[in-house]
């Protein structure tokens, strides 16, 4: 189990550290951390799956990866790094609780300004919940909701790659 750790360990951690990195700059550049360190994620998580399961297909295994080690050790690393950016951003919004206003007021703003075409398309009760859900969101909404937002692409990009990377010697 400890080389499955080894790559979750190295590229989980860096990755998620990246996040917590990039959600503080983004803050400190005066935009929306929330929302970009979700987008950062997307591109974040595909790079270090990958790049931990070459480590260890490559490094590890020599140039063997099956598709429940692939498995394994790609949930290992998005997992860390799901961990470690909520972690973060969990921190650093009940340091700056100012962060999560603007967010919230921002998307409340937003659920305003595209009323009419959001009860068109769904309907004025849909549309209620939705800014009542709104209304009612938490710090730890915004946490869990980076959270799954690593966690299940992770889980896509996991299964994609180690079906690229699978090896196996004959």
């Amino acid at each position: 189990m400890n080389d499955y750790l080894k790559p979750g360990y190295l590229f989980g951690i860096t990755g998620g550290v990246l996040c917590g990195l990039a959600f503080l700059l983004t803050h400190l550049m005066g935009k929306d951390p929330v929302s970009f360190t979700e987008l950062f994620g997307y591109l974040l998580i595909p790079v270090f799956v990958f790049m931990g399961m070459k480590h260890f297909r490559d490094n590890l295994r020599g140039g063997e990866l099956t598709f429940p080690q692939g498995m394994t050790v790609g949930f290992f690393i998005y997992s860390i790094l799901a961990i470690i950016s909520a972690l973060v951003i969990f921190i650093v919004l009940h340091m700056d609780t100012a962060i999560f206003e603007r967010f919230k007021a921002a998307n409340l703003a937003l659920l305003e300004e595209k009323k009419s075409v959001l009860i068109e398309q769904l309907s004025q009760v849909s549309y209620e919940r939705t800014l009542n859900n709104m209304a009612n969101m938490t710090i730890l909404d915004v946490v869990f909701n980076d959270f799954l937002r690593k966690v299940i692409p992770g889980l896509f990009f996991t299964i994609i790659i180690s079906l690229i990377l699978k090896r196996s010697k004959k």
